[in-house]
């Protein structure tokens, strides 16, 4: 066989493996856009009060999903319905800004007269705002958050990693010692969206912060 006749054969053969590489990834892209058009059929409203109680609640109810870079949208059934889908690539969940963004019930514009909008889990959001847009919050951002002292924080406020191209935050489920908390948080992709005891507060990486203008948790009722 000439050399030439060999190249061709060679060039058919790898051909023929792209083809058989795109049948076997386009059935599994059609199947993932098919969980996303069956679950992620989600709606907002606006509230007119959200507590940190309600907002605990929220997060709560996210636990055992699933997580997803850039992604929004849960189904609430204990367990992540695209565990095999790459990081990036359209799953089931929330990163950890887009999960603080909905359970914080933030309105999408920052300037927005609205204080609280309620996005269902099924809703398929992620929100405006970066890590790093909750670590350095601006007054332009009047319902994001404010710097908070560790002396001073309570649950649902969040532990935020301090870097500005890449970082996590984390809600304070509930105040630990010795610097660790129990945290919820959607984490990443192996684990997912968790409840765990961790020690962001000690990490020297980490500041707390909080989100403007909660409804206080004795509403509608007097506060004394």
């Amino acid at each position: 066989m000439s050399h030439e006749v060999k190249r061709t054969t060679r060039l058919i053969r790898a051909l023929a493996c792209v083809g058989l590489l795109l049948t076997v990834l386009v059935p599994a892209q059609r199947a993932l856009a098919s969980w996303a058009s069956e679950n992620c059929h989600g709606g907002s409203s606006v509230r007119d009060t959200w507590k940190r109680s309600q907002a605990d609640n929220y997060a709560m109810r996210a636990i055992g999903e699933g997580y997803e870079f850039g992604g929004g949208c849960y189904r609430l059934n204990g367990y992540d319905d695209t565990p095999n889908t790459a990081t990036d690539g359209g799953g089931e969940g929330a990163d950890c800004s887009g999960f603080t963004f909905k359970t914080w019930a933030l309105p999408t514009d920052p300037g927005s007269q609205v204080d609280y909008r309620y996005w269902e889990h099924e809703k398929n959001i992620h929100g405006p705002y970066s890590t790093w847009a909750f670590f350095d919050p601006t007054p332009s951002h009047p319902f994001r958050s404010i710097s908070k002292a560790y002396s001073a924080t309570t649950f649902m406020d969040a532990l935020v990693e301090r870097h500005s191209s890449w970082g996590h935050i984390a809600l304070i489920h509930q105040e630990g010692s010795n610097g660790s908390d129990y945290i919820v948080h959607a984490r990443n992709n192996t684990m997912g969206t968790e409840l765990r005891y961790l020690p962001y507060r000690s990490d020297a990486d980490y500041r707390a912060v909080a989100r403007k203008n909660w409804t206080a948790e004795c509403y509608p009722s007097r506060c004394d």
